[in-house]
């Protein structure tokens, strides 16, 4: 089995080799898929996402995006044979906690769908990283154009700070984490209340609920929520070989007033990865970002083994990382933020004194919370 797998794969990378992503000129068709999938050399930076392309919505003018579940997903080292599973986790497919990609390796992507269909990626060797030699941020009042609110909206700048190497045909790729602490843990509607880690209705007489629209729920013990990048932002070194570079690689809006830790994560990528993100950038931005399909289709390294005809969507990439952390305090900033906080709405009448709760836990460890305080939290 393993054999069959390498040589279709070793004949697809092949034939790849020669060619670059391309948005064929064909229909696009209900049911086909499309991979999200990134291999990295830290915890916590692999993940999966796979999605099945249904009907097509009107009011977007685009395809719709459904997560698919209930995949079997795995890992291949191309050089040792090693399988690492990757489990499914909130509509993300991820490997164990600890696991990590090494310079120098060679990977592949596997997919078996529930309905035996499967889907390979070529073969993807981390090349050397490049350091990241330092990160800063630079809080602007109009930082963006906003679409949503019809304006330039306030934010951070994040740059970048490293080393180019001398050589030439080196490609970027940055992402980020941000963690932020939670004041609250746990929203229940109104006529519900948190009880055994759930919102239920209440059972106390509800003739009198007043006009709160919900209950708030502090946490129990120091709780992180984590976000990630929606955008994408690369960068080839054509012109620039050897400098000292400080760029801008994301930008924070003022969403909020608390505090955060911005991890910055620069992938050094090949440049058959750079041509695929090159052409996701421009068509996602004219979509709305990556949560949104995109409006063409664009083939990357993923096919199917047992289908030359199907068009598969999306790319596995394997990229080394340099990352830096960053504690951004937000105090004396006078703009407001862009999305209202919760007003803390403690249980009150027709709650029973006695039957009162207050807090809620932080909840599971997962890809987008933690109660681990993130190292560089200050």
């Amino acid at each position: 089995m393993k054999t069959n797998f390498l040589a279709k794969s070793i004949i697809f990378f092949i034939l790849m080799s020669c060619t670059s992503p391309v948005t064929p000129e064909f229909d696009i068709k209900d049911g086909l898929i499309s991979v999200d999938s990134f291999l990295s050399n830290f915890p916590g930076s692999s993940y999966t996402k796979i999605y099945k392309l249904n009907e097509f919505n009107i009011g977007l003018n685009q395809y719709v995006n459904t997560p698919v579940t209930g995949a079997e997903v795995f890992l291949i080292n191309s050089d040792t044979g090693e399988a690492v599973q990757m489990t499914e986790d909130n509509e993300v497919y991820l490997p164990p906690n600890d696991f990590v990609g090494s310079v120098g390796d060679t990977w592949q992507l596997s997919i078996k769908m529930e309905d035996g269909i499967e889907y390979h990626s070529s073969p993807e060797t981390m090349a050397d990283l490049v350091e990241l030699s330092d990160i800063n941020a630079e809080y602007k009042t109009e930082i963006e154009y906003n679409k949503a609110v019809g304006r330039f909206v306030p934010g951070h700048s994040i740059q970048a700070i490293f080393d180019d190497p001398l050589e030439k045909g080196n490609f970027y790729y940055w992402g980020y984490r941000i963690f932020q602490k939670k004041d609250i843990c746990q929203v229940c509607s109104i006529a519900n209340y948190f009880r055994n880690n759930a919102c239920i209705p209440y059972t106390d007489d509800p003739s009198t609920p007043g006009l709160r629209p919900y209950f708030t729920y502090s946490c129990q013990s120091a709780c992180w929520e984590i976000d990630y990048n929606t955008g994408i932002n690369i960068f080839a070194d054509d012109f620039i070989n050897g400098d000292t570079i400080k760029m801008p690689v994301a930008n924070i809006l003022l969403e909020n007033k608390r505090n955060f830790l911005i991890e910055i994560q620069q992938y050094s990528i090949s440049a058959s990865a750079y041509k695929y993100y090159e052409i996701l950038k421009k068509i996602t931005e004219e979509s709305g970002g990556l949560n949104s399909p995109p409006p063409a289709a664009l083939i990357g390294n993923m096919f199917n083994p047992n289908d030359d005809n199907e068009y598969v969507l999306g790319r596995f990439t394997a990229a080394a990382a340099s990352e830096k952390r960053l504690m951004v305090k937000l105090s004396g900033i006078k703009e407001t933020q862009l999305i209202p906080g919760y007003a803390i709405i403690e249980e009150t009448n027709p709650i029973s004194e006695n039957r009162r709760v207050y807090t809620a836990p932080c909840g599971p460890e997962t890809r987008y919370s933690t109660n681990l305080e993130p190292d560089g939290w200050e």
